[in-house]
């Protein structure tokens, strides 16, 4: 009999680990905020454990990893979907971003984190505003966290207008807050928050920016965070002031590595491609997002240059079953093959793929003896679930985000029933229910085609 701190039960296991297949009837055990085992279920004695949770009508698999999010860009649900890329952004994000204070993107972050854990999504890789605000509310939740400071040297509102002049000083006050956030994050809680060096896109970087956000990432011995090829305007600026693609543009300033996350890749050529290949860096695949723009990256392409490749939900909606979902229907709907994609492969790409990405995959993304003690529970006994075979598409392509009812991180429940063990979720969603009134105002204001109700503009 070994003493171990939790139990995990389940009816099936997706261990997503090369070589073990789906297991039924099976367990995790945990001691330490590791894995001890994973596997069949031992015989009645083996375990003493402190606490049982789990059962058969659970699945167990390793908890999400979303390798790229702004978790506090609630704040422009509904705005944006109906948008081409650039209009959500020049039009509707940067306008307002400028406007929302910094104990606004806490109210933000903190009902974002809930959000997070409830869909499964047990760490995240965030570049936004008012990092040490989500820092807070990562610690106190206990997820696991990449975060960066969004690092820019131009004005973004003004970039509607064709305006890309720099501000030197903007930049160096945005650097230096992102290094300043580092130096007083990286490997807090206990190691599950590291800090990361954000600058914003290859176009609202100058190339000096660019060189000493990649210097001070070295000197800090921390990794990058980058929005690249993600709009055609984007496409357009550096085309224009470069003669080149924008991931060529970041080779040729010595940017690209291979701790330098890329984001999005919609608009990237083949030279761009050839070029993120070459410097081994890693690809955040945002699927969710990309039909809402009318336009997807070639993952096809991607994959075959054996780019690390990872799922993500970038922003608002932040549900990994609808990410892999639309990442499947993407992928054979572009090749006209019902094989372009697997549910299997899909499934890797929201948990080990995505940890690959982000360099943690020898501590997450598979349920492996010692590692680290991540995993979520999913409620099979739900209609539309039901008969439930146990194979990867029986998952994949029927789960939801609110079938999670259990998330363990590092050993301790941080999801159970469904609800965060360790946030004032009622408060924290009362809290920006005062505040919404506001921003619907403001987002009137600014010409939003989406914005209904009391205090707004448009209605009265």
């Amino acid at each position: 009999m070994r003493d171990v701190d939790l139990l995990v039960r389940a009816a099936f296991l997706y261990p997503m680990s090369e070589g073990l297949p789906i297991l039924a009837d099976a367990e995790v055990a945990i001691a330490a905020g590791r894995i001890v085992h994973a596997g069949p279920r031992q015989p009645e004695g083996a375990w003493r454990a402190a606490r049982t949770i789990g059962g058969s009508r659970f699945a167990a698999l390793p908890g999400f990893v979303n390798c790229h999010c702004h978790t506090a860009s609630i704040v422009f649900r509904s705005q944006t979907d109906d948008h081409a890329a650039r209009s959500a952004l020049f039009d509707v994000a940067f306008r307002m971003e400028k406007d929302v204070s910094e104990d606004e993107w806490a109210m933000c972050a903190e009902v974002g984190v809930a959000g997070m854990l409830r869909a499964g999504i047990t760490t995240i890789n965030d570049i936004w505003y008012a990092p040490h605000r989500l820092a807070e509310t990562v610690e106190r939740a206990g997820l696991r966290a990449d975060i960066a400071n969004k690092v820019f040297d131009v004005r973004l509102e003004a970039l509607r207008d064709g305006d890309y002049s720099r501000d030197v000083r903007r930049g160096e006050a945005r650097l230096r807050e992102g290094v300043a956030f580092v130096e007083r994050w990286n490997g807090a809680a206990q190691g599950r928050i590291r800090g990361r060096i954000g600058a914003h896109a290859t176009d609202t970087c100058g190339p000096g920016l660019h060189r000493e956000a990649r210097a001070e990432a070295r000197r800090l011995g921390v990794g990058m965070h980058i929005h690249a090829a993600q709009s055609a305007g984007e496409i357009e600026q550096i085309m224009a002031g470069q003669g080149c693609g924008p991931l060529e543009y970041l080779a040729r300033l010595n940017v690209l590595a291979p701790d330098v996350v890329l984001a999005h890749l919609t608009f990237a050529t083949d030279a761009d491609l050839d070029a993120v290949a070459a410097a081994d860096a890693p690809y955040a695949h945002c699927s969710t997002i990309y039909p809402r723009r009318g336009r997807y990256p070639r993952l096809e392409d991607i994959l075959g240059r054996d780019i690390r490749t990872g799922l993500a939900t970038d922003w608002m909606q932040n549900d990994p079953f609808e990410a892999m979902r639309n990442a499947l229907n993407a992928m054979r709907l572009r090749l006209g093959r019902p094989d372009a994609m697997s549910s299997a492969q899909a499934l890797w790409l929201a948990t080990m793929g995505a940890a690959r990405v982000m360099g943690l995959d020898a501590e997450i993304g598979s349920l492996e003896i010692g590692k680290k003690a991540d995993l979520i529970l999913v409620d099979l006994d739900r209609p539309h679930l039901q008969p439930f075979y146990g194979g990867y598409s029986a998952l994949v392509y029927y789960a939801r985000a609110d079938d999670v009812r259990v998330a363990v991180i590092d050993g301790a429940i941080a999801l159970e029933d469904g609800a965060p063990t360790r946030l004032d979720e009622p408060r924290a969603l009362a809290r920006l229910a005062e505040r919404t009134p506001h921003w619907r105002t403001r987002l009137a204001a600014l010409g939003s085609r989406a914005v209904f109700g009391p205090h707004c503009a448009c209605c009265g």
